[in-house]
């Protein structure tokens, strides 16, 4: 554990760092990034709208202020474990993100970064290293469930690609070795390392899309995404995906990961997508037709228009195998090509007092995906209804401040 005198001084140096939090994590970045290594561990449009240099910053404050909390500082420890699972960061970039952050805490604190404050904040991150191999080797672990699963990358070709909307690219991917995949938890992403022309190499997770007892592929559905900024070029990520990847090539691909996943037991469900936050409820869907075809089930889903409606047929198909299961789709505008009854059953967004006022099953869980406004708006609503916070899950990989759960609510 960290000694008293290094909290002291930790703890005193760090009010400075939540005024100059983003200047902070700007020079950490321009220190890593350096590194081609390093570089793709982070994404370069999050840069652009600040959010990675604001969780980034909220997420070493929240370790700051947790380290003298012991039971405080594991679960803010596993989560920072999660972080770097996700990024499949390794013992090297540990260092040099340490190393970088270090520099540039100097260099905020200029002639005041005495060499007490420098060693403090050396020993946190020293603490931070020693408590977090642990925890990230359980998640690795998590990702193994099955004989057939691997650790690190797998060779996997793509097979197909299927328009699914006007922006929504379906990319199925199969072993390499034509091995049978191993079973994974309904709501899972993969990690896929690209290699992108006039960029370089390149991590993004996607959730998978097709139900949990498919052995042959995985599939992946995958948004695409204008580049935010002309300094950054078009091609990364999801514009590579849709517009360069063509059947036959081959991806590096980490095992199934993440913990938004079908929840067990018999309780109800109500799955609550926005847009593109399908994807993962999507396989959840598919996944219980097959393991729990009588478990109640509510499916709605928010979407710009007809024209970006991913999966309706395949929704509809799945509804009609279950046993006790309804669906709503609705949409904010309404064009000539979208039929009431048929292609939407609203107009609008779903409002949570309708969602529960609606929900004959009062011990339903809510399991809610999408974009980070349409989360907070639904989460929130939801708990203004008096839905338990123990009931609602939703991925979270931000900072504490984004705690959708206790945040303000804010409109869709």
């Amino acid at each position: 554990m960290l000694s008293s005198q290094s909290i002291a001084t930790v703890k005193a140096t760090a009010p400075a760092l939540r005024p100059h939090g983003l200047n902070l994590v700007v020079r950490t970045y321009e220190l890593l990034l350096r590194d081609p290594n390093i570089r793709m561990l982070f994404d370069p449009a999050r840069q652009v709208n600040g959010d990675q240099q604001h969780i980034f910053a909220e997420t070493v404050i929240a370790y700051v202020n947790a380290m003298d909390r012991l039971d405080t500082l594991k679960a803010t420890v596993k989560h920072l474990t999660i972080q770097q699972a996700l990024l499949d960061a390794q013992p090297q970039h540990y260092d040099a993100i340490a190393i970088a952050l270090i520099q540039a805490i100097h260099e905020l604190f200029g002639k005041d970064a005495v060499r007490e404050i420098t060693s403090a904040w050396t020993e946190a991150l020293d603490v931070l290293h020693q408590e977090s191999p642990g925890g990230t080797e359980e998640l690795y672990h998590a990702s193994e469930p099955t004989p057939a699963g691997w650790r690190g990358y797998r060779p996997f070709r793509l097979q197909r690609i299927i328009p699914e909307s006007s922006q929504i690219n379906s990319f199925y991917l199969a072993p390499v070795d034509g091995q049978p995949l191993p079973a994974f938890k309904a709501g899972q992403y993969l990690t896929l390392r690209l290699t992108v022309p006039d960029y370089g190499p390149l991590l993004r997770h996607y959730s998978i899309s097709s139900a949990a007892t498919e052995q042959a592929y995985y599939r992946i559905s995958v948004k695409r995404e204008d580049a935010p900024d002309t300094s950054i070029p078009t091609g990364l990520g999801s514009g590579y995906l849709h517009r360069q990847a063509m059947p036959g090539i081959l991806f590096d691909v980490a095992p199934p990961a993440g913990v938004f996943t079908l929840p067990e037991g018999s309780q109800p469900l109500v799955l609550i997508a926005g847009g593109i936050g399908i994807t993962p409820l999507l396989s959840m869907l598919e996944t219980l037709v097959t393991s729990q075809p009588n478990r109640p089930v509510r499916f709605i889903h928010a979407v710009r228009n007809y024209a970006h409606h991913a999966f309706s047929s395949e929704v509809r198909a799945a509804i009609r195998k279950l046993g006790h299961a309804s669906a709503d789709f609705f949409y904010e505008e309404v064009g000539g090509d979208a039929v009431p009854g048929v292609n939407y059953t609203q107009v609008g967004r779903p409002d949570p007092a309708w969602v529960v006022r609606t929900n004959p099953n009062p011990e339903a869980l809510y399991l809610v995906c999408g974009p980070r406004n349409f989360m907070r708006y639904m989460i929130q609503g939801l708990r203004l209804q008096g839905v338990p916070a123990d009931r609602i899950l939703y991925e979270f990989f931000g900072a504490t401040d984004e705690d959708l759960l206790t945040a303000e609510p804010i409109a869709a």
